[in-house]
């Protein structure tokens, strides 16, 4: 493929790195890797080739699940360091000629997020309807647990709400209702702020979940490829260099849908699990 095609698409020949912040370097000495030791580490980083830091998630959390158990998606884990701090570490990492780009984990929250807090509270919440709730776990609905044998179902009974609320992966993480257009919108919210802060884009978590409708009633209202084609339409209006990495631990010819088939308007990017799994 001639250069005009690939030399302004810059994750074509990129080097990523992926980094967990807590655990790479402590500056502070209070235990934990901070941003403070990522900034002074970067200069290292960019000598040995990287192009793009990939950062998991560094945001406020109960740390059940290696910060994938996301209790505010608008802030730094104080642990970690604040969001001057972060603004330090991509516009650092910019004068060094590289790139950052972090984990979006919107398939759900941790049970201790404001959201659910406030949805479980009270069946007339607004934030009720961004989770998806069951007098009773419907009896087959094609949902299998993402942890068979570890995670004791999908659908766990809430003595707050009265209800059964759904997580896909462990039970300290709801599903949010993606089929809730409230809900779709504040992602987008999420997406634009972190644009703002000078991102490159967004490794999206678990994406077959993440669009996947089964359980939600009413969920026919909304296309689920319809809805990676938005957010994709709103992440490059908002910032034409970013991308969407997108976890699809699929085979190979079912990850194809997930670029936008023949449009190639959907994820920009996806890992290849066949091969890690190969080499595993």
């Amino acid at each position: 493929m001639s250069v005009q095609f690939t030399s302004d698409q810059w994750w074509k020949n990129g080097v990523m790195y992926c980094l967990d912040v807590e655990t790479f370097l402590d500056w502070n000495g209070d235990g934990d890797g901070d941003m403070e030791g990522l900034v002074e580490r970067i200069d290292y980083l960019a000598g040995i080739g990287v192009s793009t830091l990939w950062l998991m998630p560094f945001y406020p959390s109960p740390d059940q699940d290696d910060g994938y158990d996301v209790a505010d998606f608008y802030n730094v884990d104080p642990r970690l360091g604040t969001l001057g701090q972060f603004v330090e570490v991509v516009r650092t990492a910019r004068d060094r000629g590289m790139r950052v780009i972090i984990d979006l984990v919107v398939n759900h929250t941790s049970d201790q997020h404001p959201w659910f807090q406030a949805a479980r509270s009270d069946p007339a919440s607004p934030y009720r309807d961004w989770y998806v709730w069951a007098d009773e776990p419907p009896e087959d609905t094609g949902i299998t647990p993402t942890f068979p044998g570890d995670q004791g179902g999908v659908w766990t009974y809430d003595e707050a709400a009265g209800q059964h609320y759904l997580h896909r992966f462990w039970e300290h993480q709801p599903d949010l209702n993606i089929a809730h257009p409230p809900v779709r919108e504040e992602i987008a919210r999420i997406v634009g702020f972190w644009l703002q802060l000078g991102v490159s884009g967004f490794r999206v978590d678990a994406v077959p979940f993440l669009i996947e409708l089964a359980g939600i009633e009413g969920a026919p209202t909304v296309d689920p490829h319809r809805y990676l084609k938005d957010l994709r339409s709103f992440v490059q209006r908002r910032k034409g260099e970013a991308i969407l990495l997108g976890e699809v631990n699929l085979p190979p010819d079912e990850q194809r849908t997930f670029f936008g088939d023949e449009d190639g308007d959907e994820l920009n990017l996806v890992f290849n699990f066949t091969v890690m799994q190969r080499f595993y």
